[in-house]
């Protein structure tokens, strides 16, 4: 893989945590990648949406809400390793953060989140990665020279040796059938479960959590967004980002956005202190949902356990955190997995062909100039 000609070029399609992890260990190990998504902006789950209002006097409000993954676990070595130099690198930020629960029981908690926002860590990990954004992958087609992108618009990209889908299952599915099909199937019957994702800025009120876990009702997850390392918001105001229960979101993928709004919004209210007598209601000064289709695995079909696919005669690869568990970690891990499995797959061309080689005895001319020499 030293020699430039032998450079493999990889399409990793997907800029989450996933499709950054396989792109930049896949790059580290000599090989030419190319980092593709739909979206403006890398994250994937891994997102921060900016909101803006006018204040008193006219002056603009702006807030920023972490409406997709919440937090940042690490169970193993490695990513906790990862998670140390990003956070030398200012890229996460441990967060201890106290959390209400009906049960077990309130508790203070520890985790990582990315600073300043969530897609941070994303931006650290494909930092040297060549980035084609707002590039959504219609289809793959297969030629003599590689495999071939097919772009929105019918623009063309590649050829690629190799392409890596970095994913969720549903539409991975789509990009295989035809070309994997039993992957394809697999990967259809995989049932990722919904989320709608409220996003708020009120008046500053005397909650003393940082989030809490609603035994009851829809909501799954409050959090106080500005209260997370790095973040922010104008004095005398609070952000929430408050997340419904898969059950409910479910009951309610296709509700009208402004339904979902009013419904969420009273639930979260019920959660906060009441207001003290005489005084005003709570102003919200911004409120909006956003629906993840496809937020957590909720059942992984035919799966089997291992934490990516690869298929060297196809040069194709499927890696996300459905595979091993639904969170961050696990999203890096099937990404980091399948690069080193396909790192691993490139070099042994030309292992097998030292071995291979046969051991040639030097001529009698040739054992003479080399004893004189």
């Amino acid at each position: 893989m030293s020699d430039p000609k032998d450079t493999k070029r990889i399409a990793v399609v997907g800029a989450g945590i996933a499709g950054a992890a396989c792109a930049a260990s896949l790059q580290q190990a000599g090989v030419q990648v190319t980092l593709f998504d739909k979206s403006r902006g890398v994250g994937g789950r891994m997102s921060t949406r900016r909101a803006a209002w006018a204040g008193e006097g006219g002056n603009e409000c702006t807030v920023e809400f972490d409406h997709g993954a919440q937090a940042i676990t690490a169970r193993q070595p490695r990513f906790r390793a990862l998670l140390a130099r990003a956070e030398a690198a200012g890229a996460v930020a441990r967060w201890q953060h106290r959390v209400h629960a009906e049960w077990p029981a309130a508790a203070v908690r520890e985790a990582w989140v990315a600073t300043p926002g969530m897609p941070a860590l994303v931006r650290h990990l494909a930092r040297d990665v060549p980035l084609r954004l707002a590039q959504a992958v219609q289809r793959l087609h297969r030629t003599a020279e590689g495999w071939q992108l097919v772009l929105a618009g019918g623009e063309l990209a590649g050829p690629f040796d190799q392409v890596m889908l970095a994913l969720p299952p549903a539409q991975a599915a789509v990009l295989l059938a035809g070309h994997h099909d039993h992957w394809a199937d697999a990967l259809a019957g995989v049932n990722m479960a919904p989320c709608w994702t409220l996003m708020a800025a009120t008046d500053d009120v005397d909650w003393p959590w940082d989030a809490a876990e609603p035994g009851r009702g829809p909501l799954a997850w409050v959090a106080r967004n500005d209260r997370k390392p790095g973040r922010s918001a104008p004095r005398g105001i609070a952000t929430w980002v408050a997340q419904a229960t898969p059950a409910w979101s479910a009951a309610h993928l296709e509700a009208d956005p402004e339904t979902v709004s009013a419904a969420l919004r009273d639930a979260l209210q019920a959660l906060l202190p009441p207001r003290p007598a005489g005084a005003p209601p709570l102003a919200w000064h911004h409120v909006s949902v956003h629906r993840w289709r496809y937020a957590v695995p909720a059942d992984r079909g035919s799966l089997d356990d291992r934490e990516c696919w690869w298929d060297a005669d196809q040069s194709l690869g499927v890696c996300g955190d459905f595979f091993n568990g639904g969170n961050v970690e696990a999203a890096w891990r099937s990404g980091d997995e399948l690069a080193d499995t396909v790192a691993a797959w490139l070099e042994q061309p030309h292992e097998a062909a030292l071995a291979a080689a046969p051991l040639r005895r030097p001529t009698a001319v040739q054992a003479e100039a080399a004893e004189a020499a």
